[in-house]
C-alpha cells in the first residue's frame, strides 16, 4: 500500500492477480511518460504466417513433446548404472528387480488423453 500510494482493497487485489510484492508493486506503479517515447519505434511483432489452426496445433505438439522429454527424463534419472565390480550374491537369493515405468506406456498415457472425445481430432492432411 505504501510503496504503491493506493488503498488497501488495491493492493490486496494486485497482489492476489500477481502472487509477487514485486509485481504488483510494478503493475501498480505508473509508468511515467517521457517526451523521447514519441521517438521510439513500436514493438516488432513476429510475424510466423501461422493460421490459428496451425498455430493450436504446434502448441499442442510442444504441449505433448513437453509431457515426453518429462517422461523420459524421469525413466532416464531411474536407471542405474552398474558399478565395475559387483558385489556377488548367495546364490539362493535372487537379486532386487527395479522398476522403471516404460517411456511407451507413458507415451499412450498422453495420446490417449489427448484422443478423448472431449478433444477434436486432426486432419488427416492439410491444404497448402
Amino acid at each position: 500500500m505504501e510503496l504503491a500510494g493506493v488503498d488497501r482493497l488495491t493492493a490486496e487485489a494486485a497482489l492476489a492477480e500477481h502472487k509477487e510484492v514485486w509485481l504488483a508493486v510494478g503493475a501498480l506503479l505508473e509508468t511515467p511518460t517521457l517526451a523521447s517515447d514519441k521517438y521510439l519505434p513500436p514493438k516488432p511483432k513476429v510475424s510466423t504466417d501461422l493460421t490459428s489452426e496451425q498455430k493450436e496445433l504446434c502448441d499442442r505438439g510442444r504441449w505433448l513433446q513437453d509431457r515426453i522429454n518429462a517422461v523420459f527424463s524421469v525413466a532416464h534419472s531411474k536407471t542405474l548404472s552398474l558399478p565395475d565390480a559387483l558385489p556377488t550374491a548367495p546364490e539362493h537369493e535372487e537379486p532386487p528387480s527395479i522398476e522403471v515405468p516404460t517411456a511407451a506406456a507413458a507415451v499412450e498415457s498422453i495420446v490417449s488423453q489427448l484422443d478423448s472425445p472431449e478433444k477434436s481430432s486432426l486432419p488427416d492432411s492439410q491444404s497448402s
